[in-house]
């Protein structure tokens, strides 16, 4: 189910994040990148941005949103396709956002870390029960163990459908031997959302509506799978709590643009994004994955969980962000890549 190869580029790394947490459905679908001659057709960005939204081919009853801004400011945010059955898509429509859960989860250590509540340099079994050797909190967020994917486990597989709880979870991890293998594992996430929740003394959900979508004005974000209204009939069937704060989060388009801006303009005070250590395999310790093309920092996060996918990727330089959400499992992440650095490039020639 989860690609398990090293990490030896951002490209390949986005691969492996949008393969995380995702369960086949069965539907594939392949979005296209804008044509170039797109953002000539108009003096207005805002008017190329949406078209070249137009141009991202979605199946037939799926829905994508898309939330763009840049210095801070909604550009574009809007919907194609249908969420449910005569339901048409809109910027704060639900998906489930899978993957792009992990920025929330590590930025939420970062508060908890403000508040003197812990430590990123603290070793996991300072706060869980864990034999050494024992990764750090900070190698977990930047997935440097390696440790094997929970999702693998036959008691995921088969119990996936209904409600589980973190120390089942917990069980299904194994001991780290202390190779430092640098590749992605939602295993990881589980680790991190339980200290969190043991060092806070609240429920990780609690945690993160507390110190993330309340500050950051996520009205729409849960984790309540999204209701039949506004799901197509291929339902979305594992369970929240499996995915708990590896990929548990419901979300809009328009609120995770609006938790990248809270990174962007340093609204949780952790600090400025460009300033954390970007050497470990350019994974941050706020959860995202680095990349530079021509000077431009971007910062970087995928996910898919069963007919859902996501993209969410920040420029500090003149903080833009742009968000895609999809009702549809999408692997071509090489298209949907060049799909957002088309956004990009027309979003540099309106500057």
């Amino acid at each position: 189910m989860v690609n398990q190869q090293v990490w030896p580029g951002v490209r390949a790394w986005l691969v492996i994040l949008v393969a995380a947490a995702a369960i086949a459905c069965g539907r594939r679908a392949t979005p296209t990148a804008p044509s170039p001659g797109i953002a000539a057709t108009t003096g207005d960005p805002k008017s190329s941005l949406s078209a070249s939204f137009d141009a991202l081919t979605i199946p037939a009853n799926a829905a994508c949103s898309i939330s763009i801004s840049q210095y801070g400011q909604v550009l574009v945010e809007r919907g194609r396709g249908q969420t449910a059955p005569g339901r048409q898509a809109a910027g704060d429509s639900l998906y489930r956002i899978a993957s792009l859960t992990k920025p929330i989860t590590a930025s939420a250590v970062l508060i908890s870390e403000q508040a003197g509540r812990l430590s990123r340099t603290d070793k996991i079994n300072r706060f869980l029960p864990f034999s050494e050797p024992a990764p750090t909190i900070d190698e977990l967020i930047k997935h440097i163990p390696g440790l094997p994917n929970y999702l693998d486990t036959p008691a995921y597989q088969n119990g996936r459908t209904s409600a589980t709880t973190v120390e089942t979870l917990l069980s299904l991890i194994q001991p780290w031997d202390g190779v430092r293998r640098y590749q992605y594992s939602n295993s990881h996430a589980i680790l991190t959302g339980a200290a969190l929740q043991q060092v806070n003394g609240l429920r990780y959900e609690d945690v993160v509506q507390r110190d993330i979508f309340g500050p950051a004005g996520m009205s729409r974000s849960s984790f309540v799978i999204p209701p039949a209204s506004e799901s197509l009939p291929f339902a979305s069937a594992t369970d929240p709590s499996w995915v708990y704060a590896a990929g548990g989060v419901t979300s809009t388009a328009a609120d995770m643009n609006r938790f990248n801006q809270a990174l962007l303009s340093n609204r949780f005070g952790f600090g400025a994004v460009e300033s954390f250590d970007r050497s470990a395999a350019g994974v941050t310790s706020f959860g995202m994955g680095s990349g530079v093309s021509g000077g431009d920092l971007r910062f970087t996060h995928a996910g898919g969980l069963d007919n859902y996918s996501s993209f969410s990727i920040m420029f500090p330089a003149d903080r833009s962000s742009v968000v895609v959400l999809c009702n549809f499992n999408n692997n071509n992440t090489d298209a949907l890549f060049n799909f957002v650095m088309g956004i990009r490039s027309i979003m540099l020639a309106a500057k």
